[in-house]
C-alpha cells in the first residue's frame, strides 16, 4: 500500500524432489499457509526460472578453495555475523582441534545444501507448531466468533491434501486430533456426567469421517495403516476420549463379523 513504508523482506525455500520441504521469512508473519512473500518468491521461480542463480553444494565451493581462501571465507562469515554465529564458531574450533573429541571420529562434515539422499522421505512442508497454536485457539473460543468455521475450513484442507494425495493430510490430521484430544472441556463434561454439545459432537464426528477417509485409502503402505491403527488404540484408551453414539465400549469397533466371508470374500 502507498501509505506504508516499503520493507525488505529475506526469504528461503528448500527444494527436494519438486516439493517445498523448508521456508524461512523474516516477515514474522505466523500462520499454517505461506505467506505472501514465499508465494512470490516461489512464482517468480517457476515463471523465471533462467533469472535465479544455481550454486553447487557449499561442500564442493569450499572443496574448490585453497588453504588462504577458506581462512578468509570463515573470517568473512564471521565478521558478518558475528553476533550469531562466533559462540558457535569458538565452540567448533576447540572441538576440531581436540584430538578425542566427538567430531573428530566422524569422516566428513554435513552439508545442508546438498540435498536429501534418493532414499529419504521427502514432503512437503508444514508448521506443525501453527497447526497446534491455531487449532487450540480455535477450540478455547467454544465454538464462538467463527471458530467452528475455521475448523471446518481446517478439516476441508485436510479433504483437500488426501484428494492430491499428499502425505500432509495424515499429519495434519494426527496434530489436529492431539488438540482435540487435550481440550480441557472433556474432562469437565466427563467430571459432571453431561454430554457435549451439538456442534461440538458434529466437529468430532467430521474428525472420524475423516480418519476413515485415510485408514481406508487404497494407496497407503501396510506400515503406514499399522502405525495410524497403533495411535488410534492410543486415543481410544484415554479415559476422555468421547464414545461413538451407540457405543459404550472401550474397545475399537470389531468389524471382522461384519465383512464377507469363504473364499469368495473381495480382500
Amino acid at each position: 500500500m502507498q501509505s506504508e513504508p516499503e520493507t525488505v523482506c529475506n526469504v528461503a525455500i528448500s527444494f527436494d524432489r519438486c516439493k517445498i520441504t523448508s521456508v524461512t521469512c523474516s516477515c514474522g508473519n505466523k500462520d499454517i499457509f505461506y505467506c505472501a512473500h514465499v508465494v512470490a518468491l516461489s512464482l517468480y521461480r517457476i515463471r523465471k526460472p533462467d533469472q535465479v542463480k544455481l550454486h553447487l553444494p557449499i561442500s564442493e565451493t569450499l572443496f574448490q578453495m585453497n588453504r588462504d581462501q577458506l581462512q578468509k571465507f570463515v573470517q568473512y562469515l564471521i565478521t558478518v555475523h558475528h553476533t550469531e554465529v562466533l559462540p558457535t564458531a569458538q565452540k567448533l574450533a576447540d572441538e576440531i582441534l581436540s584430538q578425542n573429541s566427538e567430531i573428530n571420529q566422524v569422516h566428513g562434515a554435513p552439508d545442508p545444501t546438498a540435498g536429501a539422499s534418493i532414499d529419504d522421505e521427502n514432503c512437503w512442508h508444514l508448521d506443525e507448531e501453527q497447526v497446534q497454536e491455531q487449532v487450540k485457539l480455535f477450540l478455547s473460543q467454544g465454538g464462538y466468533h467463527g471458530s467452528g468455521k475455521q475448523l471446518n475450513l481446517l478439516f476441508a484442507k485436510v479433504r483437500e491434501m488426501l484428494k492430491m494425495r499428499d502425505s500432509n493430510g495424515a499429519r495434519m490430521l494426527t496434530l489436529i486430533t492431539e488438540q482435540f484430544m487435550a481440550d480441557p472441556r472433556l474432562s469437565l463434561w466427563r467430571q459432571q456426567g453431561t454430554t457435549m454439545t451439538d456442534k461440538y459432537r458434529q466437529l468430532w464426528d467430521e474428525l472420524g469421517a475423516l480418519w476413515m477417509c485415510i485408514v481406508l485409502n487404497p494407496h497407503c503402505k501396510l506400515e503406514q495403516k499399522a502405525s495410524w491403527l497403533k495411535q488410534l488404540k492410543k486415543w481410544n484408551s484415554v479415559d476422555v476420549c468421547p464414545w461413538e453414539d451407540g457405543n459404550h465400549g472401550n474397545e475399537l469397533p470389531n468389524l471382522t463379523n461384519a465383512l464377507p466371508q469363504g473364499a469368495n470374500a473381495n480382500q
